[in-house]
């Protein structure tokens, strides 16, 4: 919100202006001089049209998490949510929890000791700092502060969730860590999900069904299409509410007795944030439109220290989805099949194609210094009649017998080449003019004949496809072998390879660089409270999940670790905010436009 901010004093019947030009503009538009005082009538002169003890924006699982914590310490809940129906990106996730030290991994005497989980994560995080012998493992205090709560805190955090009946879990599902590295000694067993009353488990639908129906049975109010637009402080600097946008521009405000909690997703779908704060282009995110980036605005007018905004929470989406959907359906995972190759405009692999998503997405940052381009801006999975069938129905691949529209089809490699060119030229007025290199078809063969060779000896020397349990373990998830066709599986040393049929057809989709969302925003410390720029808590403001800087940094530990961070930070911030003293509206900062 713009504008030359006036102190109203609430308790008072005064209101002074600021002297300065920019009061005199504000105070000119009601007919006041520099220095001049408005009349007030009364402490009712700030309309409140609601009060509430915390005072939460969002909705999704980091929103839902801080709010049963704070009403079970019997703090009164107000949550807003800018979207017309809550839950947040949560709602589209797979419903993974990466929590470390978890009880299913101790009720099988498996010990996730707390220095090697912390290294792990450090070691992640901060690569380019990571020093294994040194204090803090060579990162930030503040940064390691913050990765040392979330271990402390994560178990803990679900635990209590359970043990009050708010959230039912499971390990049903287990999938390995991002990261097989000698740091990591538990690299199976961190990642929970909800477990559905059948006793199955269930998507981020079922998480935010579950926390919601126990705020519900305390009769939580939730206000959707409800946009928190300025954060309101009092005289001592102490955040005690917000002003809103409710339906058909109504603007009110909502005092916070005792905090405000931001959980409101990240940047992911502001156009111009993304292009100044992103490392490269980004082409697609599966967060839901409303993650505007609208906490970073608001925390920067009450001088917030930012972090992180250069990450985010990665992976590869189908370009052509791109063009008509604001929010994608989804990303991959892992691209299904054996026979399958992920290639750049010269035709050449430049990645281990079954390698875990958020690493994978970062090779379309690569920089040809001489050429001055993204050489891996688009990539194209290359893929042959085989892999449409036997793998159908595996995200991105079309149901059998069905036809999708990102699908390009090429009798021949070459045929395909040309198809793909001209595919990239009808969305040029999009994409930029981006094209195949001339060699293409030439080099495609070249590449998928020396695929073939590592199909056929069960090694890839290229990028050790297969060499990973990850790449193996996630086949059971993402590439599902269809039953009733002719192929057959376990033909080759490594189910991550096969030699491509030696005739067509041949088929590629278009992957682009995306996001599940940003993790970038205002810096937190270990209480989740937001920290201002000489790294001082901002009294009475708090944050969780991808609105604020992610302890994770860089990295993405494990399936699950977005909704593990979130929910733990969001425990924590409801928690502490609940135990604040119930703070003094008087002297709010509100804004007059000049």
């Amino acid at each position: 919100m713009t504008g030359n901010p006036t102190t109203v004093d609430a308790g008072s019947s005064r209101r002074q202006f600021f002297s300065t030009a920019a009061g005199a503009a504000a105070g000119g538009a009601l007919g006041l001089a520099v220095g001049s005082t408005l009349s007030w009538p009364s402490r009712a002169a700030i309309d409140w049209a609601h009060e509430t003890d915390i005072l939460i924006v969002g909705s999704g699982a980091a929103a839902l998490s801080a709010a049963v914590a704070a009403v079970n310490e019997g703090a009164s809940v107000i949550i807003v949510e800018k979207g017309p129906s809550f839950g947040g990106t949560s709602t589209k996730s797979e419903g993974g929890m990466w929590v470390p030290n978890n009880r299913f991994l101790r009720a099988r005497g498996k010990v996730d000791d707390r220095d090697d989980a912390l290294r792990y994560m450090a070691r992640c995080a901060c690569p380019n700092l990571y020093r294994s012998g040194t204090p803090f493992f060579g990162m930030p205090e503040p940064e390691y502060r913050l990765m040392e709560a979330f271990y402390d805190n994560a178990a803990k955090a679900f635990e209590f969730l359970e043990g009050i009946g708010a959230l039912k879990t499971t390990q049903i599902l287990q999938l390995p860590d991002y990261y097989e590295g000698p740091e990591n000694k538990v690299p199976v067993g961190r990642q929970i999900m909800t477990q559905k009353p059948d006793g199955t488990y269930g998507l981020g639908v079922e998480l935010i069904r579950q926390l919601k129906a126990w705020l519900d049975e305390r009769k939580v109010t939730f206000f959707l299409k409800h946009r928190a637009k300025t954060i309101l402080r009092n005289e001592a600097g102490e955040v005690v509410g917000l002003d809103v946008t409710a339906p058909e521009e109504k603007s009110l405000r909502i005092r916070a007795r005792k905090a405000v909690i931001f959980a409101t997703g990240g940047f992911a779908h502001n156009k111009d944030m993304m292009r100044n704060f992103q490392p490269a282009p980004i082409y697609g995110t599966c967060s839901v439109p409303t993650s505007e980036g609208d906490f970073v605005k608001m925390a920067q007018e009450v001088d917030a220290k930012l972090g992180n905004l250069n990450n985010a929470w990665r992976m590869q989406v189908v370009m052509e989805h791109t063009l008509d959907l604001p929010s994608v359906p989804r990303g991959i995972w892992q691209p299904p099949g054996d026979s399958m190759v992920i290639v750049n405009k010269y035709g050449e692999r430049v990645v281990n194609e079954k390698h875990n998503y958020h690493d994978r997405a970062k090779v379309h940052f690569s920089w040809d210094a001489n050429r001055e381009e993204y050489s891996n801006q688009f990539l194209f999975m290359i893929y042959d009649r085989r892999v449409a069938e036997l793998f159908a129905d595996n995200f991105p691949l079309p149901a059998s017998g069905a036809k999708a529209a990102y699908v390009i089809e090429g009798d021949s490699l070459a045929a395909l080449s040309a198809a793909i060119q001209a595919r990239l030229k009808q969305h040029a007025d999009r994409w930029g003019e981006f094209c195949l290199d001339s060699r293409f078809p030439t080099t495609i063969a070249e590449t998928v004949a020396t695929f073939n060779g590592f199909a056929e000896a069960g090694t890839d020397a290229q990028f050790q496809r297969g060499a990973f349990q990850w790449d193996r373990d996630w086949l059971s998830y993402t590439s599902i072998p269809r039953e009733g066709t002719s192929w057959k599986t376990g033909e080759t040393p490594s189910a991550t390879m096969h030699p491509f049929q030696s005739q067509g057809p041949y088929y590629a989709i278009i992957l682009g660089s995306g996001v599940l969302d940003t993790n970038g925003g205002p810096v937190i410390n270990p209480r989740a409270q937001i920290l201002d720029t000489s790294d001082h808590p901002i009294p009475g403001l708090y944050g969780a999940g991808n609105c604020i800087s992610s302890p994770a940094g860089q990295s993405y530990w494990g399936g699950g670790c977005t909704l593990g961070l979130a929910m733990t930070y969001g425990h924590l911030a409801g928690m502490n905010a609940a135990r604040e003293p119930v703070k003094d509206d008087a002297g709010v900062t509100l804004s007059v436009a000049a």
